[in-house]
C-alpha cells in the first residue's frame, strides 16, 4: 500500500509540473523506464534517488510522502478540525484570517 501511494504521488507531482517521464528521468539521472517502474509501484527508490527526485521536482522530501491529496472532503474536514483544536489562540487567529481571505 505504501509503495502504491508513493507511486501515485510521484506521478501526480511529475504531471503537475508538466514533465514527461523522460524529462524527469533526465533530471534525476536515471533511465526513463525506471520512472515508469516507480510510478507503477513495481519498485521503490533508494535514498539517493529520493533526494534526486525531490530536487528535480523542486519539492521537499515530505511532499514526496504526503499522501493526503487523495482524502475525501469529509476526511479533510475531520483532519482540519483536529488541527484547529491543537492550535494556540495566536495561530488560530492567523488561520482564521487566511481562511477568511480564501472566501
Amino acid at each position: 500500500m505504501f509503495k502504491e501511494k508513493f507511486a501515485g504521488n510521484l506521478k501526480y507531482l511529475r504531471k503537475s509540473r508538466k514533465l514527461t517521464q523522460e524529462q524527469l528521468a533526465e533530471l534525476v539521472g536515471v533511465d526513463f523506464r525506471y520512472i515508469s517502474i516507480l510510478e507503477t509501484a513495481k519498485s521503490f527508490p533508494s535514498c539517493d534517488v529520493i533526494e534526486k527526485l525531490a530536487s528535480a521536482l523542486n519539492v521537499g522530501y515530505s511532499e514526496l510522502f504526503d499522501f493526503d491529496y487523495d482524502m475525501t472532503r469529509e476526511q479533510q474536514e475531520e483532519r482540519l478540525i483536529t488541527i484547529i483544536k491543537l492550535l494556540d489562540n495566536k495561530h488560530l487567529h492567523m488561520l482564521y484570517k487566511v481562511a477568511k481571505d480564501l472566501i
